[in-house]
């Protein structure tokens, strides 16, 4: 290891590896040349930098970095929750589309345990909440550590991100929809070009920030500027950035779509439409039909889309099916606090609300 990181205090051994736990950014970018040596696939979800603009205000630096010897086999990438800058003692993970685990499965196994009983033994934590595959060495892994001593354990299973498989072409794609989302696809891009309006690619990121911030306040769902910073600096330190529009005739901003594209697939992080001045004109349709249509062209496999998706392509893409868990120590007050933020959350102000659903899932 090299830099800060050689400075950071071991955690005991679990068989071979040996676990440390970053929590600044020099460390966490530390990892980055070892990162581009171990993996064969450069993915900009496993890029230090990438996880480090994904961390909001309520989030700090929580990476454990195992090594078997001195040679990097797995990364994870967590967040020490915090409330108006305090810790709360929550460190949350979500592994949903896969974490840096090297080598034979045996080996993630003990890898991943690794890095979750570092986790845990760091001062200050209270409790871990993961997001896993519910197949997968993460999960073995969990199972592993929860015979080993003895936690507070909770599962949930939640419906998290949402893909759709891509065929060979995009007229392939619309003859397995429905009659309906079939004819809507085709009829709202064809009104949307008869009138004269354009779609744009390749949007570099101040176009990609001035249509956010135009179209902000005429979705008629309402964003949070707070998130979509976030997800601008995600989509900003991004090698390859997806973004891409719609625009007026006129040159007014109808809709934009901001996100990443890994080894063979396109993320879509964030999509932003004028619905309030064009209700009727399914915008969200018509762009996502253009990227789906860009995407099969590049030769992309999957469409990600970020957190999940309604009609119509809910009813064709497939959700990655993953399993909430919380791993939390048996402290009696610890336990009461859980059990009150369980019965009170859905009643308290919004902003307590973000923090205590990470505490204890409402009831």
């Amino acid at each position: 290891m090299n830099g800060t990181a050689t400075r950071r205090q071991r955690q005991p051994e679990v068989g071979p590896y040996t676990a440390v736990i970053l929590s600044s950014a020099d460390e966490v970018r530390s990892l980055k040349p070892l990162l581009r040596s171990s993996m064969s696939t450069d993915d900009v979800l496993f890029d230090p930098e990438f996880y480090l603009s994904s961390l909001g205000r309520r989030g700090k630096p929580r990476v454990a970095a195992v090594y078997s010897g001195t040679a990097l086999i797995g990364v994870i990438y967590a967040n020490l929750m915090t409330f108006s800058r305090y810790p709360v003692g929550i460190v949350h993970a979500d592994l949903s589309l896969g974490a840096i685990l090297l080598g034979d499965t045996r080996g993630q196994v003990q890898a991943f345990r690794t890095a979750l009983k570092s986790l845990l033994d760091r001062p200050g934590t209270r409790g871990i909440r993961l997001r896993i595959p519910r197949a997968g060495p993460e999960r073995a892994a969990v199972r592993q550590l929860i015979g080993s001593r003895k936690l507070d354990v909770h599962f949930r299973r939640i419906k998290e991100h949402a893909v759709l498989c891509l065929p060979n072409t995009y007229e392939q794609l619309l003859l397995s929809f429905g009659g309906t989302t079939r004819h809507n696809f085709r009829y709202y891009r064809r009104r949307f070009e008869h009138a004269g309006h354009a779609y744009v690619e390749n949007l570099s990121l101040d176009e990609l920030r001035s249509a956010a911030d135009y179209l902000r306040s005429r979705c008629t769902i309402p964003q949070k500027s707070g998130g979509i910073e976030r997800i601008l600096r995600m989509v900003g330190v991004a090698d390859r950035p997806l973004a891409v529009g719609l625009k007026h005739k006129n040159g007014e901003w109808l809709a934009v779509i901001g996100g990443v594209y890994r080894p063979t697939s396109g993320v879509l992080l964030l999509q932003l439409n004028n619905d309030r001045n064009f209700p009727r004109d399914s915008l969200s349709v018509v762009l996502r039909g253009y990227l789906i249509e860009s995407l099969i062209r590049q030769g992309m496999r999957e469409f990600i889309i970020w957190a999940g998706t309604s009609a119509p392509l809910s009813r064709y893409a497939k959700y990655i099916h993953t399993l909430g868990v919380y791993l939390d120590f048996p402290n009696p007050s610890w336990r009461l606090t859980r059990r009150l933020v369980s019965i009170l959350g859905p009643w308290l102000p919004q902003d307590f609300r973000f923090t205590a659903r990470w505490i204890a899932p409402f009831r």
